[in-house]
């Protein structure tokens, strides 16, 4: 059992992915050609090979793992501490795969569990492993339910 603490959030960020592929016919010439732009106005709208075509998309998926590098950084470090303070609870990742009499196909299948002591104090349980961004929907619906149940 990991108990999870907060981390410091980062400075401002921003990350920006666009990407437009398109097939034209060229007015001059009646061919098909192959244009992309990486601006939203599409003020660099270009005829481009395969190759370039590629390389573009490889650069845009760099991008976007950024994105998602920086999404899961803001759920972990500002949204799951404030959701934890707001609910007054506590975070544990557990690695179900090691505790006893849990088998295979019901450490596959855990989710997460919310207990509450009789001091009012929550503890959320979720398994190890999972990224910031699922954790925190794996929270917001553990909390839901409870407060549902009362």
């Amino acid at each position: 059992m990991t108990h999870v603490t907060a981390k410091t959030p980062t400075s401002d960020q921003s990350i920006t992915a666009s990407l437009t592929v398109e097939t034209m016919t060229d007015l001059d010439t009646g061919q098909p050609a192959l244009v992309t732009s990486t601006q939203g106005n599409q003020g660099d709208l270009q005829v481009v090979t395969v190759a370039q075509a590629l390389a573009q998309v490889t650069a845009l998926r760099e991008q976007a793992n950024r994105q998602e590098a920086l999404i899961n950084e803001y759920a972990e470090t500002v949204l799951i501490p404030d959701f934890l303070k707001a609910f007054n609870a506590e975070l544990e990742e557990l690695d179900v795969t090691t505790l006893d009499g849990i088998s295979p196909k019901v450490a596959a299948a855990f989710q997460g569990l919310i207990a509450t002591s009789p001091d009012g104090t929550s503890t959320i349980a979720v398994p190890a492993g999972q990224t910031p961004a699922e954790r925190l929907a794996t929270i917001r619906t553990l909390v839901q339910q409870k407060q549902g149940d009362a």
